[in-house]
């Protein structure tokens, strides 16, 4: 009986037989176990597959420029990040807060704008979904701006919308008008509310229908 050889995986290639599928050496014409010939397609050495596990290099400048500057990147990229989010903060410390409760009565909007000296203006504008309040009336509507600083203090301070069809404070229903609030320095926030403010209050005014007032007469002396 003809002695089959023997593998060697360490010196030789081996592939699979096409017709028995029995691993056999690369380099043999013939089949030792069939005895069946071997495609020269298949004849050869087995491709190394272990270059396309590794991914290419697909930025090799930017590669090499961070082999090169990469020890000052991991100094120069952390700093920039904290003075951004130190900016940040302090941004949001500093920033003005403005509170506008909800009233069916009065629609407010308002924005902020910096000014020297850590002042803020605010612009805003008041729609009156209430009554009316006409021209020549005893009432006026108003804005109110509640103050509140950092130190816990309160300040209260009044205004009067302005409409370019009535005198100012005087706004009939659906009709808006704008006013300006200038917040003192120290201020953290502002809460804005729309009232109708009574012109007449603590006056005393006397009827027309009583007719004036005289003085009695002095007799003749």
């Amino acid at each position: 009986m003809t002695e089959l050889p023997a593998l060697d995986p360490e010196i030789r290639n081996y592939i699979s037989c096409p017709h028995c599928t029995i691993q056999i050496p690369a380099d043999v014409p013939d089949c030792p176990y069939c005895l069946q010939p071997v495609p020269a397609g298949t004849v050869g050495k087995r491709k190394d597959i272990r270059g396309l596990l590794v991914p290419p290099e697909r930025f090799p400048r930017l590669g090499k420029y961070y082999r090169e500057h990469g020890k000052w990147a991991k100094v120069v990229v952390p700093a920039l990040l904290a003075a951004l989010v130190l900016w940040l903060a302090l941004g949001y410390l500093t920033r003005l807060r403005i509170v506008v409760p909800s009233d069916n009565a009065f629609l407010i909007e308002a924005e902020r704008e910096r000014k020297d000296g850590g002042r803020f203006l605010l612009t805003g504008n008041i729609v009156n979904r209430g009554e009316d309040v006409p021209d020549l009336s005893l009432r006026s509507i108003g804005v109110t701006a509640d103050f509140l600083y950092g130190d816990g203090r309160t300040e209260r301070k009044r205004v009067f919308p302005k409409s370019p069809f009535r005198g100012e404070g005087a706004l009939l229903r659906g009709e808006s008008g704008t006013f300006e609030i200038e917040v003192p320095k120290g201020v953290k926030s502002v809460t804005l509310r729309g009232e109708i403010v009574n012109l007449g209050e603590d006056r005393v005014f006397i009827p027309a229908n009583r007719g004036i007032l005289r003085l009695p007469a002095r007799g003749n002396r």
